[in-house]
């Protein structure tokens, strides 16, 4: 920048004059280097600092004409490969149409057995064609293996085709934020994957303090916000917003109840429960804040209150995930919870078992002091054990003395003599006898024994028995008591009030003890007797209730009450079969999955979708169930059981109960005649004749058979197929004859096709029908294998199902051509916006970043006539001489 200079009120020397005339002079210059640099280059600025305004908003420009001209290279790009895949369905559908041709000619009856063993050498032809064209490879890229582009997408496996590929499309930026497919998946063009064997089963996981929040309500999740809480006089607005999962709405509600009261809150296996301390009474609501629908969406909204009652949340509906257990797939397990004063000490007992059989289970505490004349265990050493049947109270007498310690044993058990306190008592001079009583209303068994101590402990047995009550045995668990003796004397040093106690020890049937030291004994030791039980643990677990722990390092520190006691509820559904796991046919081949050694979804999904059955297994869309589909073609596919009932649990048995008639035999469903269609011969001779034509499901049929009695009809336990057991018990066979003009008995598979009658075997003997529902892939591939198959058996019923097929595979491909069709005019169309945009925007940036020339050569002109009037003054000041200032 030229120096600024003062303009001086007196005599200027010559150097100021010389030094202004110098500046103005190399001002001159630099602004003509400035122009001349403009009209050479074009560009008005050649520096961002020449105007900082216009370079950025020059570089925004330029950027935006770098991106567009990346997605130019894009759309080229995206264009090749559709125009490639183009092609190659323009040749696939002419292959297409060529089989639809000889498919139609060779269901005729005039066609030669030579023509279709030449028809079908065409078509084993035409396969490996195809299979050729879905493996067309462009540019480094197999067209039709999805995102898997670096692999061929189709082998053969035997005389079937194989889909290694996957489902997804590769997309190219056209635009900036926008993506356009550049391929089409193979399975959308040729037809790769069976129909879904859709899980049928409302897979509704439990509900845990793990569960994700995002995942609630099916997979919607919860908008987070605040909601208010109150006792019906005090407020508390809790905010949610940074809860990720349950855990954190349980301790963000249990951590800022309404000021004095105390909130608990349990996790339920559907929803949850909100408690509120009844020492206040008062109302307990929970609200939603302004719009918000937080409470709402967790299933706790009550803006009337319940009082001091708990509000009980509905079903938050968790979303099925890869990281679901199975054991939390198909019910509830039973739950208890067990509290104890103060904190750090409450325990959540659990059954193993999903299902009702172990709801009201009592869970209690037991003094171990009080079962035995031995020493008692202590805190560390407690013992866990559960009871089916009701089980007897009992109580141990550790007399002063040797040889006499008793133990007593309710005769009835269960509950009700528990806590019975036994005093022993001064009968006064009675020699060697006794006396036993028992008061009810006290809960007090009282025994008399002489003053002087003149009682044995033989005679104190005796009337103990008499009295009925309980019956009376020497206690040899202390060693040191030396052993019994029916004369060992009961001192009278032993007459003392609550020598012993029944305490907690009887219970009713299903109660789960656990045998503890009174005043020592803490949660985690609780926990520990019995998940380390090897009795109880495959039937309970037991973990710390973390709402009640106050710090990480304190839980399960608090000691447990005796008298605290709780039990299992909440028990539904029943536990998934994994022991015998699923039986699934695929390429003529059978295969057992066994599922014993999975834990979660994945796991499960992994399992199948790694086994050698070609399987593809996801979780569907509603994440509720999982669906399983083929991609093998050429075959038949199905899923039935193992000899257990897994595959209808987890509602992918491919020949169920809920299975339509009308979707059997590959859609052809069961044909009736109108009147009885099949009849079955019980043992005992009687016939029984069936009309199914008002039958609409799998299950209609079983409810039908079953009616007719003396015969039990239900689906096979391994595999698929309809299974009919006689239970007539008569001394003649079993046998089920079809109706002359009724194909229902082929087409339920209860006898095999082209046979009038079968007959029962075992047992008793039972009659097991084939699958008739099984599943196929719907695809060309499997189109032309099963083409070749009906061409070399002569099949002409098959035959006119191909050319049906046939139609439906050209339909699809058409589609898909017709996509790609709009896909590239979709592509020219943004291509035209491409160029008028750049027009656009290099115009914006010619404004912004060029000189107008016209403009830079006038200002030129004029900064040349004043460099050269500052030569011109320049060289008169520099010739002035002293005389000029005289």
């Amino acid at each position: 920048m030229a120096a600024i200079y003062p303009i001086p009120n007196t005599r200027s020397s010559d150097l100021l004059v010389q030094r202004r005339l110098l500046t103005q002079l190399q001002s001159d210059q630099l602004d003509l280097l400035r122009i001349q640099t403009q009209i050479a280059t074009g560009r008005r600025i050649s520096r961002p600092s020449e105007d900082p305004a216009s370079a950025q908003r020059g570089i925004g420009l330029q950027r935006v004409l770098e991106e567009k001209g990346q997605i130019r290279s894009n759309l080229n790009s995206s264009n090749s490969y559709l125009a490639a895949t183009d092609n190659a369905l323009s040749t696939a559908s002419n292959l297409i149409i060529q089989m639809r041709a000889v498919a139609i000619s060779s269901a005729q009856n005039t066609i030669s057995d030579s023509q279709r063993r030449s028809n079908a050498v065409e078509v084993q032809q035409t396969l490996q064609r195809l299979v050729d064209v879905g493996n067309h490879s462009f540019r480094g890229r197999h067209l039709f293996a999805g995102s898997n582009t670096t692999r061929a997408p189709f082998e053969f496996a035997g005389n079937r085709v194989i889909y290694t590929g996957n489902e997804q499309s590769l997309h190219n930026f056209a635009d900036i934020d926008l993506l356009v497919r550049s391929n089409l998946p193979g399975s959308e063009v040729f037809g790769t994957f069976s129909p879904t064997v859709l899980g049928i089963v409302d897979l509704n996981p439990v509900l845990s303090r793990d569960t994700k929040l995002d995942s609630l309500r099916g997979g919607l999740g919860i908008k987070l916000g605040s909601i208010q809480v109150s006792d019906g006089v005090n407020r508390r607005v809790i905010d949610l917003s940074e809860a990720k999962n349950i855990d954190d709405v349980v301790r963000a509600l249990e951590s800022q109840p309404p000021a004095g009261r105390e909130i608990k809150v349990r996790v339920g296996a559907q929803g949850l429960t909100v408690d509120i301390d009844d020492a206040g009474g008062g109302n307990l609501t929970i609200t939603d804040l302004a719009d918000g629908t937080t409470a709402a969406e967790l299933g706790l909204l009550n803006s009337i209150g319940t009082g001091v009652a708990p509000i009980v949340g509905t079903d938050l509906n968790p979303a099925l995930a890869p990281t679901t257990r199975l054991d939390d797939i198909l019910g509830t397990r039973p739950t208890a919870y067990i509290s104890s004063p103060a904190s750090n000490n409450d325990l959540i007992i659990e059954s193993r078992i999903n299902g009702p059989s172990y709801n009201g289970v009592t869970v209690q505490f037991v003094d171990d002091a009080l079962l035995h004349a031995s020493p008692p265990l202590t805190a560390g050493a407690e013992q866990a054990w559960f009871s089916a049947a009701p089980t007897t109270a009992r109580a141990a007498l550790k007399f002063v003395g040797l040889n006499n310690n008793l133990l007593l044993t309710a005769n009835t058990a269960g509950t009700a003599l528990n806590n019975v306190r036994i005093d022993v008592v001064n009968a006064g001079a009675i020699g060697d006898n006794a006396v036993v009583s028992y008061n009810a209303g006290t809960g007090v068994l009282s025994l008399g024994i002489d003053a002087t101590g003149a009682t044995t402990a033989q005679t104190l047995i005796n009337q103990i028995n008499a009295q009925g009550l309980f019956s009376a045995a020497y206690d040899s668990s202390d060693p040191a008591d030396g052993g019994y003796s029916p004369l060992a004397l009961i001192p009278n040093s032993n007459i003392v009030s609550g020598l012993g106690n029944t305490g907690n020890s009887g219970g009713d049937a299903n109660t789960l003890f656990v045998a503890i030291q009174p005043g020592a004994t803490n949660a985690s030791q609780v926990v520990d007797a019995i998940n380390q039980n090897p009795l109880v643990s495959p039937l309970f677990t037991a973990a710390l209730d973390p709402s009640d722990s106050t710090n990480s390092a304190y839980a399960g520190q608090g000691l447990v009450d005796i008298q605290a006691t709780a039990q299992t509820a909440g028990g539904s559904g029943e536990s998934l079969d994994r022991s015998n796991g699923l039986r699934i046919q695929n390429g003529g081949q059978t295969y057992q999955i066994d599922i014993s050694a999975t834990e979660t979804v994945e796991d499960l999904l992994n399992l199948l979708n790694r086994s050698p059955a070609s399987l593809i297994a996801t979780i569907n869309a509603a994440a509720n169930g999982i669906d399983v589909r083929s991609r093998l073609s050429g075959n038949d596919f199905s899923i039935g059981e193992n000899g257990g009932s897994t595959a209808t649990q987890l509602g992918l048995r491919s020949f169920s109960a809920s299975t339509r008639l009308d979707d059997l035999n590959y859609g052809r469903g069961v044909g009736t005649a109108g009147g009885v269609d099949f009849h079955i011969q019980r043992t005992d001779g009687v016939t029984l004749d069936f009309d199914i034509s008002a039958a609409a499901s799998v299950q209609d049929v079983l409810d039908l058979l079953n009616a007719a009695g003396g015969i039990n009809a239900r689906l096979a336990t391994t595999s698929n197929g309809i299974l009919i057991e006689d239970q007539a018990g008569g001394p003649g066979s079993l046998v089920i004859t079809k109706e002359t003009t009724s194909p229902a008995a082929w087409d339920l598979g209860l006898i095999p096709v082209n046979q009038g009658s079968i007959s029962g075997s075992g047992a008793p003997p039972t009659i097991t029908g084939t699958d008739v529902n099984p599943q196929e892939v719907r695809g060309i591939f499997n189109t032309l294998i099963r083409l070749h198959a009906a061409l070399t058996s002569g099949d002409t019923a098959e035959l006119e199902r191909v050319v049906n097929l046939i139609d439906e595979d050209h339909s699809r491909l058409i589609f898909a051509r017709s996509g790609i069709g709009a896909d590239q005019q979709n592509l020219d169309a943004i291509r035209q916006r491409l160029d008028d945009e750049e027009v656009e925007l290099k115009q914006a940036l010619s404004q912004e970043l060029d000189a107008d020339l016209a403009e830079s050569i006038s200002e030129l002109a004029a900064r040349q006539a004043a460099l050269q009037a500052s030569l011109q003054l320049t060289a008169k000041v520099f010739q002035l001489t002293l005389l000029d200032f005289l």
